[in-house]
């Protein structure tokens, strides 16, 4: 039997005043670009509180022959959806860029470094890599069937990929994106890192430039389709569209995984009651309404998709959703 999704909270269903009066804030040019730029600042002096250094890692990337990295993997006849080309993160041209794409590892060791402490004061710069670690460790165990093709959808530059191979190391595993500046960031770093021995044992990860919605994949040659943290990042109709490419990819029995943002969550029940903490997450996180109200159980349902399980914890923050296909 599936697993009944829990009801949103009702203040997810209906803007509360203070809902609305952020909606309006965001929606404000001036307050939006001050919100991105203060939201981004925060974020680069964490980092450093840390020892993640976002300078750095830009530095040792700027002088790179990035326009050949681009031309070899950029799919020149792929049309981005509209949903795409908005500002994300704090960066006006969003996901397009090489700034983006130069800080994706130090944004995401910055970001998830807090999240295992339940107050979020306790910084931990290994916090995505147990983040990660914490997704497969409840993923896993939940799979039906060997695990031989693995597709990772919106996988970036490739963090969530490369995690994907340490809990799958003789898997063929893709990672689909429609950012050619992530994907070329992701290539290079792999090349990099097998020089430097740091994946030495393992094969590489192919990075594919693709809609999630339309991967160009063979019917029904997949185990596993993960998607991990982008759920939130997508408007719930291009969701729904990954899911019916992932029921078309997936062998039966395959399985599709999401780690996602907790709606129900006591830190995002924290969150949404402080305007300031929301609006500047809402400044970089155009979709985040949408997600917060999105039944992705019954989405995954309608898709003909079954779960056989609840949504697990895999941090204070995040949950793990294991759908397979009949």
């Amino acid at each position: 039997m599936c697993a009944a999704e829990p009801s949103p909270n009702n203040k997810y269903e209906s803007l509360s005043l203070q809902a609305a009066a952020v909606n309006a804030l965001f929606n404000y040019p001036p307050f939006f670009s001050f919100a991105s730029k203060q939201a981004r600042s925060m974020m680069v002096k964490r980092g450093d509180s840390i020892g993640v250094s976002w300078q750095a890692r830009i530095d040792s990337l700027a002088s790179h022959d990035w326009q050949s990295e681009l031309a070899a993997i950029r799919d020149g006849e792929l049309q981005l959806p509209e949903y795409y080309q908005v500002p994300f993160h704090a960066y006006k041209d969003g996901n397009l860029s090489w700034q983006a794409a130069w800080e994706v590892d130090s944004a995401a060791q910055t970001v998830h470094s807090p999240i295992f402490d339940a107050e979020g004061k306790v910084m931990d710069p290994r916090g995505d890599a147990r983040l990660r670690s914490s997704y497969n460790d409840v993923m896993v165990p939940q799979l039906k069937r060997p695990v031989k093709d693995v597709l990772d959808m919106g996988c970036a530059t490739g963090l969530s990929t490369l995690a994907l191979r340490r809990a799958f190391p003789d898997a063929n595993i893709t990672g689909v994106d429609l950012s050619p500046f992530f994907l070329a960031v992701g290539a290079y770093d792999q090349r990099v890192q097998r020089a430097e021995g740091t994946h030495a044992s393992s094969a590489p990860v192919r990075l594919l430039h693709a809609a999630a919605e339309d991967t160009g994949l063979e019917a029904e040659s997949v185990d596993l389709v993960s998607m991990c943290l982008v759920c939130h990042e997508l408007p719930r109709d291009a969701t729904k569209r990954i899911m019916e490419e992932a029921m078309r990819v997936l062998r039966p029995g395959g399985a599709i995984a999401i780690m996602e943002m907790d709606p129900n969550s006591a830190f995002v029940d924290k969150l949404r009651n402080n305007l300031f903490a929301f609006t500047a997450l809402k400044s970089t996180e155009p979709y985040l309404d949408d997600y917060m109200t999105f039944p992705i159980v019954d989405a995954l349902k309608s898709k003909g998709l079954l779960l056989e399980g609840p949504e697990r914890v895999t941090s204070p923050r995040h949950r793990t959703l294991v759908a397979y296909k009949p």
